[in-house]
This record gives C-alpha cells, sequence and structure tokens, in this order.
C-alpha cells in the first residue's frame, strides 16, 4: 500500500497551491517540510533552559484564531484558554464523569428536564467583579446566538425551554431530556456579562475583549505581544489552589514542530505522521498517546441558508462518484493510527450499518461522464492544514480525481473556517473534526448549525433523529437512531468520512506532571491536575 502511495505522490501532476481557497477548524497540529527532514534526519533539538515560564504555542497556521488576540474558549478548549476560563464542572479524562467547578452544588429531575445548579460563594472574575449566575444566564443565552462556537454547546442548550435565577441558583429546564447536558456543561466556559454584554454575538470571537480578556481561571493575561505571544500570571482572585507555575508564555506558531524545535513550546498534541516522527524523535519530549474520536473528512460545498448556490455539486450522483473515485484505505496510510469508516459511526462500534464506499476508478469515471457534470469546469478543493502529511494526501487526491477525468485544483487556505463556510469559493473542502462524541458528527447535520448550514443549505432532514440521538440513553435506543442516521447521510452524501486518526500530546522534559494524570482529547477541558505542574529545576 505504502509503495502504490509513493507511486501516486511521484506521478501527481497538480500540486496544491498556498494561496486563499477563493478567500477553521480543528487543528491536528501541523507541521512543515523543514521539519519533516530534521525528523527523517534524526536531528534532535537540544532542552531549553528553565526561565520559571512554562511554554505554550497557539497555531494560527489554520485558520482558528489570529495572532492579535487571545483564542475564544467557545471554539477549542486548547491549554491556554483552559488555564483562563472555567466551566460549572469539571470533566474527567473520558469527558463523561464530572464533578463540581464554578458549581457548588447541582441537582437533576428524575425526568431529566431539570438541573438546578448552586454556584460557590466568593466566586470572582480576574478583574475582582463577582461571577454570578447572570454570567451562566448570558453565556448560555450568546452562545445559542455566536456564529462561531463548538456546535456540541448549541445542540445543547437550544434544549433549554427556560431559565431562572434565584440568588446563587439558576436553574435549567428543557424541554426534552438532553443525556449529555453535564459533559457539555463541563466544557462550556463561563464568560463574564458585564464585559461582553455589548459585544455582537455574531462577531463575538474577534472582539477587542479578546485583546484584554477578562478571566475566571487560575491564570490571568499579563501581557499581549500581538504578532508574537501572550503571557499568562497567576489569577489573584482564583478561589482554587494556586498552581505551582507561576508564569505562563503562549507563543503564536505556524506550526508545533518548528516551535518545538525552537523550543518555544513544552506541550505539543497532534495525529499528523511527520508531527508525531519529528516529536518521537526529540529526545527531550515525551509521548502520551490518547484515544480520541478524530475525524479527517470529506465536505461538499452545496448551497447556504443565504441562498448561495454550487450548481455543480447539486446532484448526489456527482458527489458519490468523486467519493468513488479515491481510494481512501491508501489515504489512511499516511497516518500512525487511521481506521477507515464509512459514516460517523466507526466500523467497530456494535451500531454501524455495514454501508461501506468502494474504491473503483472506471466506474467512478463513468458516473461522473454520465452525471451530467461539466467536465470543462475546474473542481476546486480546500484544505487548511499546512503539515506535510496533509499535503501529501491532497496530492493524491488530486491525482486520484484526475484519473476520473476531472481538471483539479487544490488550494490552501489561510483561515478555514472563513473559507470553507462564509467565502466559499470551493467544491469538496477537507477537514479535521476532534469530537466530543459520535453526537458531535450528526449535529454538523443540524439545520441550526451556525457553520454547517452554509453549505448543507440549512436542510431539516436530520433535525429530529438528532434530537433523538441525544435524548437516547439505553443502547438499545442509541444504536437504533445510529443506524437511522447513517442510513439518511449515506443518501444526501453531503459530507463523508475518511478515516479517524489517534492523536498524540507530547511534553517536554522541562515540565514535571503529578502521577496520575491522564490526558484527555486536546481540544476540550479535563482535570488534569495542573496546579501541581512543577518546571524542572
Amino acid at each position: 500500500m505504502k509503495k502504490m502511495l509513493a507511486l501516486l505522490l511521484a506521478t501527481t501532476l497538480t500540486a496544491a497551491s498556498l494561496a486563499g481557497c477563493g478567500g477553521g477548524g480543528e487543528t491536528s497540529g501541523d507541521a512543515t517540510n523543514a521539519a519533516t527532514e530534521a525528523a527523517a534526519s534524526g536531528e534532535t533539538a537540544a532542552p531549553v533552559a528553565s526561565d520559571g515560564s512554562l511554554k505554550l504555542a497557539v497555531t494560527t497556521g489554520d485558520g482558528s484564531t489570529t495572532d492579535d488576540r487571545i483564542p475564544t474558549p467557545w471554539y477549542n478548549r486548547i491549554l491556554a484558554t483552559n488555564l483562563m476560563y472555567r466551566g460549572l464542572f469539571l470533566a474527567d479524562s473520558t469527558l463523561t464523569e464530572v464533578e463540581p467547578d464554578m458549581a457548588e452544588s447541582y441537582e437533576v429531575s428524575e425526568d431529566g428536564l431539570v438541573y438546578t445548579i448552586t454556584l460557590k460563594d466568593g466566586l470572582k472574575w480576574s478583574d475582582g467583579e463577582p461571577i454570578t449566575v447572570d454570567d451562566v444566564q448570558w453565556s448560555i443565552e450568546t452562545a445559542l446566538e455566536a456564529a462561531q462556537i463548538n456546535s456540541i454547546y448549541t445542540a445543547a442548550f437550544k434544549t433549554i425551554s427556560s431559565i431562572a435565577t434565584d440568588g446563587n441558583t439558576i436553574t435549567l429546564t428543557l424541554s426534552e431530556p438532553y443525556a449529555a447536558m453535564l459533559d457539555v456543561l463541563a466544557q462550556f466556559a463561563i464568560l463574564p456579562k458585564h464585559s461582553l454584554e455589548n459585544a455582537d454575538p455574531l462577531k463575538l470571537e474577534s472582539d477587542t475583549f479578546w485583546t484584554a480578556p477578562v478571566t475566571s481561571g487560575m491564570y490571568a493575561l499579563d501581557e499581549l505581544n500581538v504578532g508574537n505571544y501572550f503571557t499568562l500570571k497567576v489569577n489573584e482572585n482564583y478561589e482554587g489552589e494556586a498552581p505551582k507555575i507561576e508564569k505562563v508564555t503562549c507563543y503564536f506558531v505556524s506550526d508545533y514542530v518548528t516551535a518545538a524545535q525552537a523550543g518555544n513550546t513544552d506541550y505539543v498534541y497532534g495525529n499528523a505522521a511527520d508531527l508525531v516522527e519529528a516529536l518521537q524523535n526529540m529526545s527531550n519530549f515525551n509521548a502520551h498517546e490518547v484515544d480520541v474520536l478524530f475525524y479527517k473528512y470529506f465536505i461538499f460545498n452545496m448551497k447556504g441558508i443565504d441562498g448561495n448556490e454550487n450548481p455543480a455539486m447539486q446532484n448526489v450522483e456527482v458527489r458519490k462518484a468523486i467519493i468513488e473515485a479515491i481510494d481512501r484505505a491508501t489515504l489512511a496510510t499516511l497516518y500512525p493510527t487511521a481506521n477507515v469508516l464509512n459514516s460517523g459511526v466507526p466500523n467497530y462500534d456494535p451500531a454501524y450499518n455495514g454501508f461501506e464506499y468502494t474504491f473503483d476508478a472506471e466506474k467512478a469515471k463513468a458516473d461522473i461522464a454520465a452525471s451530467g457534470y461539466d467536465m470543462s469546469r475546474t473542481l476546486k478543493i480546500c484544505y487548511y492544514n499546512n503539515d506535510q502529511t496533509t499535503i501529501d494526501l491532497i496530492n493524491t487526491v488530486v491525482y486520484y480525481l484526475q484519473q476520473a477525468g476531472l481538471t483539479v485544483e487544490a488550494t490552501l487556505s489561510n483561515d478555514g473556517t472563513t473559507d470553507l463556510f462564509t467565502t466559499r469559493d470551493y467544491d469538496l473542502g477537507f477537514k479535521g473534526k476532534s469530537a466530543f462524541s459520535i453526537d458531535e458528527w450528526y449535529t454538523e447535520y443540524m439545520s441550526t448549525d451556525g457553520l454547517f448550514a452554509n453549505i448543507f443549505g440549512g436542510d431539516t432532514s436530520f433535525d429530529a433523529l438528532v434530537a433523538d440521538l441525544s435524548k437516547a440513553v439505553t443502547e438499545e435506543d442509541r444504536n437504533a437512531v445510529l443506524t437511522e442516521l447513517q442510513a439518511l447521510e449515506q443518501e444526501k452524501v453531503y459530507k463523508v468520512p475518511v478515516f479517524t486518526v489517534g492523536t498524540y500530546v507530547f511534553t517536554s522534559n522541562r515540565v514535571n506532571i503529578p502521577e496520575g494524570v491522564e490526558f484527555c482529547n486536546p481540544l476540550y477541558m479535563c482535570d488534569l491536575d495542573f496546579e501541581n505542574w512543577e518546571l524542572a529545576q
């Protein structure tokens, strides 16, 4: 298989362009060609002397943030912002067991419709203002209006029919049960109403608040050096145990490997083969393999709720033929741990329905020609990770589609979220999703999803089934709904998974991590016992 892939790469006729896709997404950990070459040659980075500051890297290479502000915790829960923002609850490494954090206590009614949550007394924001239930209510209500936000929040919060507050207690009444509500609340960062209530929810992630944010976690912003880094200091108003590390420096970087080689980060995560190989060859980093549900998948740009339609992708037979032309099993050999799948449900899951997308080059060529697709037009591919593994994958996809008789142009986006869901000058997109659960894969189909409605046209076909999935408590009920959802997604072909990949967290030997710490999905938040992390002397 690898020999075949090498041959395909060697004979690829069209290289991926480095321009924008006519113009976020989840990052898998970017790496450069230079980093890959360094890994291949066996080079290692020398340990960096401790300067009293933990070093983190914040990547700008995938368009999920920019280097002139702090990233919002409402999209990805990266370590840098997890140190600054808290939720009502704190999850364990599985993200399915929670304990109170900002909450003092909670009760859930027997029917699963009423959540009564009492905040701790004396909570304060980093500016000294009290943290109240009004902040919680405002955050939940604003999340439902926000344009750029993780879909797990909107899927959960749309089931809330009313919110009531009384003193230090907030009561959430749901219109229907939502099995993962506590798990979602453990990921949801409460933001300060007094600082953001006049901000535009549709542009919340770019508000000037993020240049001098008010925080709730164990750290507060110390300095923002636009284009370079931001530093964190211990939050004097944090009521919990103070961290042993007094300063954190977060560097804005284009890729993680270069940052690690330059000594600008003590923590790296990703799944691209070149990143994993490079970090494993660096003697001053330790690897932690993490079991996560990380999807790599294709999306089709069809039509938005704004009425902007892409005529070339309207015919489902065209979309099916494009997938039929791509050998996904060969693509999977690019990653150290990849499992090809055919729906949001992994093939090993009891709910998998057995359907397979079959690679058949000759049939794909005939089907594209028979579909009425205009063979004279250029099919445009948009992707946003700049690591060599992704570039190799995209070049291989280009080759396959050219063999089916198509003219293809692949373009690297500088802002994945904007180019995929706003500008939309492409036909086939390639992206990643470090999913909270299988449910998150399916919530992207909802007509109310702030991003995917812009390319799937706000189709309501999935809404009722996704709602049923969120309510399913027993395995039997859950599997029944997942079976129906798979059939619908394979009928519609709005997006197609390529494979899932394992993820690695790498920590430098400058950091002493407490015994027993288990890393979770690095794009979410869990209890890492961070207050007891120490820098090596």
